[in-house]
């Protein structure tokens, strides 16, 4: 391999100052869901760092293709750095080298047309969606295996795969820039995956906050997060995307920039702000970060919920556990709030999950590229689930929304996957028309 000069610049020295941070002992090893799914030592944390450590000291000896194999092998959770007692941000030295990756070697075709699609502006996407709707119904409705057109498209690999529906109308077709008016004013930003694929989630978000008299704003132009982007190493196209999101909000005119989806919710607090650190948009997505909350946490500060409060003789729909998304509860410290809300529901019963921290294996893209290992972290999830014995499981993430309804259609079809704001709206429904049977008022 030719010999190729080490540049330098702002990143290269911070990735090697994140590098000298760590003193290997280890312990990164004991809560990373990949090493733990495969087992060698490239997989966890220090591997990659010792790896990235000797990549810049002999660039000559080692070659991109096998560092770019080992540092794409890695969920982002978060969990090393959170575990690290030197504070070296492994995920952030993972991120950091990704994108220098991208930028010396370029991306990975697979992987630059996803970034690309994401950071077109949605009224071109949104068509090219649509037709691939009609594909999907085409290839993905149930077919009797002995059928020409299966076997001809091999769609009997497919097996038992579950692939979500994409449901035009999508939810920022289905509603205007504002809904209702009142003195309190939120806005709302809604992410790929609930516009395009559960905008059930996104209707029960505006009627929970409809019932509770706010305003919502919800802007058109809103698209990706750009947290797909920055996973892939493509830090120039989420920075475009970031600076779309800030414009999208006039900050002074709203209480708080609600955010249905963990990830997303993360990336708007954190990575954003990050992103545009030198970018003539800094202050405003400071701001942003500081208006941004997670929708269930939101709504577990909120007094409105109160009618949760249960009466005797209410019944019982079933039991539910809750599945921590690392986005939130690693990257932004979120657990309690989303029990709290669970916990208050009449109609489910609330039952804690061993193992509810750990991850579901889908990691944004990172299902796509590494099948057999976010397979077997799942497959740990899965157990966990079963072990709760629950009728139900609720998260917050639309990613792992995702992943859970997949591994469940596979192995457990009659435990539901729901979102938590499916179960608030669908309790503020029942509460009220009990309310108007009983003659009462909420």
């Amino acid at each position: 391999m030719k010999e190729v000069p080490l540049e330098t610049g702002r990143p290269w020295e911070q990735l090697q100052e994140m590098l000298q941070l760590c003193v290997k002992c280890g312990r990164c090893r004991a809560v990373c869901p990949v090493f733990k799914a495969v087992g060698v030592e490239p997989a966890a944390a220090r591997g990659k760092l010792a790896l990235l450590e000797a990549w810049i000291k002999r660039r000559k000896r080692l070659g991109d293709r096998r560092l770019r194999e080992v540092i794409s092998l890695c969920l982002l959770c978060g969990r090393c750095t959170a575990n690290c007692p030197n504070g070296a941000g492994a995920r952030e030295a993972v991120e950091l080298a990704r994108c220098i990756l991208a930028r010396e070697s370029g991306l990975a075709w697979s992987k630059k047309l996803l970034s690309s699609f994401s950071s077109t502006e949605r009224e071109a996407r949104d068509p090219w969606i649509r037709g691939a709707g009609l594909l999907q119904r085409l290839l993905m409705r149930e077919l009797p295996r002995e059928r020409g057109l299966v076997l001809r498209l091999g769609a009997t690999r497919l097996g038992d795969f579950w692939a979500p529906k994409l449901k035009p109308p999508f939810f920022l077709e289905r509603h205007s820039e504002k809904l209702g008016s009142a003195e309190r004013r939120v806005g709302l930003f809604v992410g790929c995956t609930i516009h395009y694929l559960a905008p059930e989630v996104g209707d029960a978000a505006l009627k929970i906050l409809g019932r509770m008299g706010y305003e919502v704003l919800i802007p058109k132009g809103q698209g990706c997060c750009g947290l797909m982007s920055v996973g892939m190493g493509d830090k120039q196209r989420a920075s475009l995307l970031a600076r779309k999101v800030v414009e999208q909000f006039d900050m002074e005119e709203l209480e708080a920039v609600l955010v249905p989806c963990a990830s997303c919710a993360y990336q708007l607090a954190k990575g954003i702000p990050e992103l545009l650190s030198e970018d003539p948009l800094a202050a405003r997505a400071k701001l942003l970060a500081e208006k941004v909350k997670e929708l269930g946490v939101f709504l577990a500060g909120e007094e409105g919920l109160s009618v949760f409060q249960r009466e005797e003789g209410d019944f019982f729909k079933g039991s539910v556990a809750y599945h921590d998304p690392c986005h939130l509860a690693v990257g932004l410290g979120i657990r309690g709030e989303p029990r709290k809300i669970l916990k208050e529901l009449r109609r489910w019963s609330f039952k804690e999950m061993e193992g509810a921290d750990e991850c579901c294996g889908m990691g944004g893209s990172f299902r796509l590229f590494h099948p057999e290992v976010a397979a077997r972290i799942s497959g740990e999830k899965l157990k966990r689930v079963r072990q709760a014995e629950v009728d139900a499981v609720a998260t917050s993430c639309m990613g792992c929304w995702m992943g859970l309804k997949e591994m469940l259609h596979r192995e457990s079809k009659e435990i539901q996957v729901r979102h938590i704001c499916e179960l608030v709206c669908e309790e503020l429904e029942d509460v009220e028309s009990s309310s108007l049977e009983s003659g009462g008022q909420i």
